[in-house]
């Protein structure tokens, strides 16, 4: 009797089982109907910020259904690659830089991607018909060093006329100015340096530019004649330029005169002149 009770019990438990599964495989083979089979595709294992270097350890793959998944995705065709095609393609993305930040379970595209050794380089950014010059700037004179490649400047000379300190004038030069690049930071250039480890071992160190603020100087776009003003004016080193920062949108020229102390203290300057 206890024989047969097991026995019934056994052919349920598996008609049970094979009704869960037909019910199951049902539900998948309509999910796939509905949205596509199911694929691999590589996504961020945590978030990556902006103009960091790939490495394998940020990487995995992760199931989506085919209508989920990114056209620019790097994935497979099937669900389950084997362990060699995986392997090449987390290699493949290894030293890649995410031009944009990835947050982490978001799927790698090739358009949030870039190459390292591309070298656009400055010169295809300068408009024709103009020129970049460089100009020295400190953390005062460089608006904190905030500036950055695409922004807009007005320039400010200072300059010692002969007469000492009450002698000097203050004039705004150009106005309107493309900042082409801060320090070594381009804005088509990959945001980065690999300084070489001095001991051979192979473990260099890369450096964001995009979060540098060590550089000297700032490289500008302006005219021929403009960039003669500029060589004169940085030629004496009695001389200074001070980077005003001006809104993105706004492109008004302003017609300035040029400053001098008399100007700031007004009726006090004839005062001081007698002291």
């Amino acid at each position: 009797m206890n024989n047969k009770a097991l026995t019934l019990s056994l052919v349920m438990a598996a008609l049970a089982l094979f009704f869960v599964q037909s019910y199951v495989t049902s539900v998948e083979e309509e999910q796939k109907k509905k949205f596509g089979t199911e694929v691999s595709a590589i996504v961020a294992k945590r978030d990556i910020k902006e103009m960091e270097t790939l490495k394998e350890n940020m990487l995995e793959f992760q199931i989506f259904p085919k209508r989920f998944l990114d056209p620019a995705a790097i994935a497979f065709s099937k669900k389950d690659p084997d362990e060699k095609e995986t392997s090449k393609a987390f290699r493949d993305l290894t030293g890649a830089v995410a031009i944009v930040p990835i947050k982490k379970g978001e799927q790698i595209t090739f358009n949030k991607l870039a190459d390292p050794s591309i070298r656009t380089g400055l010169a295809p950014q300068i408009a024709p018909g103009r020129r970049a010059v460089a100009v020295p700037v400190s953390e005062v004179s460089g608006i904190a060093k905030l500036v950055k490649p695409g922004d807009r400047v007005d320039l400010i000379a200072v300059m010692d006329t002969g007469g000492g300190k009450e002698s000097k004038l203050a004039k705004t030069i150009l106005q309107d100015v493309i900042v082409l690049s801060i320090g070594r930071y381009i804005t088509n250039n990959v945001a980065r340096t690999i300084e070489s480890d001095p001991y051979g071992t192979g473990n260099n160190k890369i450096r964001s530019l995009a979060e540098d603020f060590s550089f000297s100087s700032v490289t500008l776009e302006v005219e021929p004649a403009q960039a003669q003003t500029l060589a004169l004016i940085l030629a004496s080193g009695e001389n200074g330029i001070i980077l005003s920062l001006r809104n993105n949108d706004d492109s008004e020229r302003v017609p300035l005169s040029s400053s001098i102390l008399a100007d700031i203290l007004g009726s006090d300057a004839s005062r001081v002149k007698r002291k």
